[in-house]
Order: structure tokens, then sequence, then C-alpha cells
């Protein structure tokens, strides 16, 4: 049996679908070891992009006469897009993404997520082609923001300096952390998702729904302001890809700049196109194209997260 993991959401666990006709596996391992030069045995430690969409896949080999046979490791790392090495890339990949059955995904956590539906082949084929969309007092939009009017109330939060190197430099933490932890700036490694805490975790994945479960954590809409005891107040956003993909979220920082963490992948402070974001609204975020609003955290939000 072969497995592969597309490395490509934020939120969520990242979908798996397992190969288990010996021939197709054996095909796939044929093309792919054609050129070594493709495959790692890990992912890039530094990410030429900000992390949102198709990043690559992991394949794993379950019978160790397969990986004896092609001379592999039991788990390899296929890297798309601008940390790809030149040449076949795109053909593998798109053969990866066509042999797959991903509505038939298993499930990747207890209390699953809402399952894949028949569209998400084509939205990886989309990826992989490149297409994309595009303690301080919080009263003023951010520049060329012009989602909500701002109100007569203005809320007293916290912005925390950027420490990237908590979340990045021990690989299990890395690894199992996500966006909403660093949201919400509390290291569970769980991979933490929204109303799982308060046990009333999303049922699909759009701006409504999300929104819910997050509240139920104990989050705030923005100007909903929290008192002095639930410090720290931080700053967030929440966006989602179109269709119920998956979600992903941005604190800011006191730098001024937003800071965020794509899934099992390093936290930054860059977009897609590799530039500073300080503006979630207006940033490069690839496939993250509806934005749902900007929300409060808060100690015991934090601290509820699962």
């Amino acid at each position: 049996m072969l497995r592969i993991t597309a490395d490509v959401y934020s939120g969520r666990p990242d979908p798996v679908a397992d190969i288990t006709d010996e021939a197709q596996a054996r095909a796939a391992l044929r093309d792919l070891t054609r050129d070594r030069s493709l495959f790692a045995g890990s992912r890039p430690s530094e990410p030429l992009t900000g992390g949102l969409g198709l990043r690559g896949f992991w394949l794993e080999t379950f019978d160790d006469g397969l990986a004896r046979d092609f001379d592999v490791d039991s788990r390899l790392y296929v890297p798309v897009g601008p940390q790809a090495p030149a040449g076949r890339v795109a053909e593998v990949a798109e053969r990866l993404i066509t042999i797959a059955d991903w509505s038939q995904a298993p499930d990747t956590f207890a209390g699953a997520t809402p399952p894949l539906d028949a569209s998400f082949r084509e939205f990886l084929l989309g990826q992989l082609s490149g297409s994309s969309g595009i303690s301080a007092q919080d009263g003023v939009e951010p520049a060329g923001g012009a989602r909500e009017e701002r109100p007569a109330v203005t809320c007293t939060i916290e912005l925390g300096a950027f420490n990237p190197g908590f979340w990045n430099n021990d690989p299990t933490v890395q690894a199992n952390n996500n966006c909403y932890n660093y949201a919400s700036n509390w290291r569970t490694n769980t991979f933490a998702q929204p109303g799982r805490g308060c046990g009333s975790m999303y049922t699909r994945i759009d701006c409504a729904e999300v929104t819910r479960a997050a509240l139920c954590d104990g989050m705030h809409h923005r100007f909903d302001c929290f008192p002095d005891g639930e410090k720290p107040r931080y700053l967030v956003a929440l966006v989602v890809i179109p269709g119920g993909g998956d979600f992903h979220w941005y604190r800011k920082q006191k730098e001024g700049f937003w800071g965020h963490k794509p899934g099992g992948t390093a936290a930054r402070n860059y977009d897609n196109s590799g530039n500073v974001i300080y503006n979630p609204e207006t940033a490069d975020r690839g496939p993250y194209t509806i934005f749902c609003g900007y929300f409060y955290g808060c100690n015991s939000q934090r601290q509820r997260i699962r």
C-alpha cells in the first residue's frame, strides 16, 4: 500500500488517500524514482513561500518489499511550487493527485472534520497550475480595510513580540500545532480545532460555522471588549477557502505586522508573495480568498482549546 498525504491545509489535518492497488503503487513509485531529485526524506526546512495552499505530498510505504524494490525510505516528501526542484515535478504531482481517491480518505483524527467531496481533486490540480486569489489600543482599521466601520468603543488588547522559534525550533511542536494554536498563542500539541474545546466543533467549513465554533471556545467579535482579567487579549483574523476546504488564522504582533502558522509548517510573518503582512485583508493568501473578519482571543479561550 502507498499512502499519499496532501500537504495543503492550515487549520484541519491534511487529507490522506491510500493506494491499495499494488500495480498502481508500483507505477507511481517507478515514475517518481526516474528522477530522484524530485523527492526528499523531509519537507524543505526553509520554505520560499507563505505556506498557504499546496506545498507538496508525503508518500508512505507500508511494505518493506516495496521500499526495497525501489530503494526509497518508507516516508518521502515531494515538494511543489517555488521550493520544488526543476524538472518533472508537476507531471509527477498530477499523477499522485489523479490516482488517489480523495473522497474515501480515512479520518485523520477522532471527532472527524467534514469529509472531502469530489471537487477536492480539482482544487489540488488548480493549486498545481498556480491558480490563486488573492497592550495597545485597538480602535482604528488597518490601512485599506473597509469591512467594519469604526465603532464608538475602543478596546484594549495585548500585542506579543514575534517569536517564531517558539513554534519552529522543535520538530514535534511544529508538526502538532496549527494556525488556531498560533492565533491563540497556546501550544497544545493537538492541532487545535475551533469548538473542540467547548464540545461543539464546526460541522462545515465556512465563515459562519468556524466563527460559531471559535466564539463557543470563548473568542469575541472585534470591538466586543474583554475585561482586564482576560489578559492576554489578542487581535486575530479568520479566512477560509471557498467551498469548505479549510480555514486559517492570523495574529497581530507587537512589531505592527501579522504572524501566522500554516498547519504543521513554520510560523512566519510573510504572505504567499513573500511580503511582510501588514494587512491580512489585502495579503496574498493563496486559496484562502474569503475574509471572515477580526476577533479577539482571551486567556480563558486559549486555555480551553484542544
